[in-house]
């Protein structure tokens, strides 16, 4: 006797499930009949017929239904995601110190991270790297969950915009594969059913314009994937991470203190060790906050800061922009004053709101107030002209110099400077080149990170906070305008404090 007479006579009395398809048989099969055999009707029963929608999971003699939503459509994007794995491990990879257990405490540890809307995407890594699915989410979503632990932390946490880091991948470039949509997922239940739909077959021979296309794309995959592992590092290495952090942002601070004059440029310091004299009994020039400064300005640079205000609920509407400017040429026989007030008034700021957008304030995560610029008039812009004004301002003619008109040394000034390059790309305001070198500016200062090594902190500080703390006050805040103002007077009355503390 045959197998299928055997599960004939077994089941001779309940015809329907020898009709239910095992995927043992060929598609064909299931709807053709044999010559011999007569169809029979299924049993109007619904009790002996799985519902499709329902997946039953064994579990001590009980069954567990998830019942998956209908389709949401996806919110639109801006083709910048993050794998949703690693992003579930942020704290633990990102943050340090105190900071990392309040913040996986209250956001992280009991599953809080599953437990809001998310869109789910899915693409297959490349052969190399296993093929397996990558599951993303918008970097829009990431930024969100980011802002309401900054809203409730008082902390400036931001996403690693270094490709290495793996975690915001930018898929928007020409020829790179896209991500496709899976669904919308508002727990850890429905995100694990809906990972379990997610085809194994993939090829990436097709659709990639050229080899050099492919290896980008390969490359930023392979960052993917390993963000997404559990990574256990040493605590020598940890150190060794932070000590590299610190003296790097200790050079930006040098860098910074010379081209206020407030440091003598290194090319200018003797050096002993190689045998160069200098009279013994001379005694480096002493700052005081009542003179000008005893050194030149470095290259002579003009600094500017940017803010970027966005709509809290679509990261890709640009909503302000704060531009303000500080040339060191207006310092020249300037005397700092006490928290470099005289230099803080020579600051020009700029405000501009883009008109298609005037109607929105944000007040979910922060308090808006748009229409409180305190150091000047606000400027009407349309959106598609934001991105021309911005330029503009890089390009005053004041900061050109010389017989061949040569653009001098800009200085990009910023408090978290990554999320605000990143929304300037939004608005077509490219900073950096396709290698992510800066394409305008000579050189970069982040307050965020100059303040905690001044400071000895560990962990970030918000604009609002390091105000404060050097003895000043701000006046609505998160109005671009003044965030960019303020910004540039943390940079002047922290460096010039730092100098004197120094001395």
């Amino acid at each position: 006797m045959g197998l299928e007479d055997r599960l004939s006579m077994l089941f001779a009395e309940n015809e329907a499930i020898l009709r239910i398809n095992t995927r043992l048989r060929a598609e064909a099969e299931r709807f053709e009949p044999a010559a011999n055999q007569t169809p029979q009707p299924l049993l109007e029963s619904p009790k002996n017929v799985l519902n499709p929608r329902q997946i039953p999971v064994l579990q001590e003699k009980k069954t567990l239904e998830v019942t998956l939503s209908d389709p949401t459509p996806a919110t639109p994007h801006d083709g910048m995601f993050c794998p949703i794995t690693a992003l579930s491990r942020f704290p633990y990879h990102h943050v340090g110190g105190e900071l990392m257990q309040r913040v996986a405490g209250k956001f992280f540890d009991k599953g809080q991270f599953w437990d809001r809307p998310w869109d789910l995407y899915y693409i297959h890594a490349p052969p190399r790297l296993g093929g397996r699915p990558l599951m993303v989410v918008p970097t829009a979503q990431a930024r969100e969950l980011l802002k309401e632990i900054n809203i409730a932390l008082d902390c400036s946490l931001s996403l690693p915009a270094e490709e290495e880091k793996g975690l915001v991948l930018r898929f928007n470039r020409d020829g790179f594969p896209q991500p496709t949509f899976l669904g919308q997922s508002s727990n850890r239940p429905t995100k694990d059913s809906l990972e379990a739909t997610i085809p194994q077959a993939c090829t990436y021979s097709q659709g990639l314009g050229d080899q050099e296309t492919y290896m980008a794309f390969e490359r930023m995959m392979e960052a993917a994937v390993s963000s997404a592992k559990t990574k256990s590092k040493s605590k020598a290495k940890k150190q060794r991470l932070r000590f590299q952090r610190e003296m790097e942002a200790t050079d930006t601070i040098r860098r910074a203190q010379c081209y206020l004059g407030l440091r003598a440029d290194a090319t200018d310091i003797i050096d002993y060790k190689w045998g160069k004299q200098k009279a013994p009994d001379l005694q480096p020039p002493q700052l005081t906050l009542d003179k000008p400064v005893p050194y030149p300005f470095l290259g002579e640079p003009v600094f500017i800061s940017l803010d970027v205000e966005v709509n809290e609920r679509c990261h890709s509407l640009v909503t302000e922009v704060g531009i303000s400017t500080l040339d060191t040429r207006d310092l020249i026989g300037v005397a700092p004053g006490p928290l470099a007030a005289n230099w803080q008034s020579r600051i020009r700021s700029r405000h501009l709101r883009v008109q298609e957008h005037a109607h929105h304030v944000n007040n979910l995560y922060v308090r808006g107030c748009p229409d409180k610029f305190e150091f000047g008039t606000s400027e009407w812009v349309a959106a598609d002209n934001v991105s021309a004004m911005v330029q503009n301002s890089f390009a005053h003619p004041t900061f050109f110099d010389g017989p061949d008109n040569k653009l001098r040394p800009l200085v990009l000034v910023g408090h978290n400077l990554t999320s605000d390059i990143q929304y300037l790309k939004l608005a077509n305001v490219p900073i950096t080149d396709e290698s992510g070198r800066d394409s305008i500016f000579a050189d970069r200062i982040d307050t965020v990170t100059s303040f905690m090594v001044i400071r000895g902190k560990a962990e970030a500080q918000s604009l609002g906070a390091v105000v404060g703390e050097l003895g000043m006050t701000g006046w609505n805040l998160h109005n671009a305008g003044n965030d960019a103002h303020y910004t540039m007077q943390v940079l002047v009355a922290m460096l010039v404090k730092h100098s004197m503390d120094s001395q």
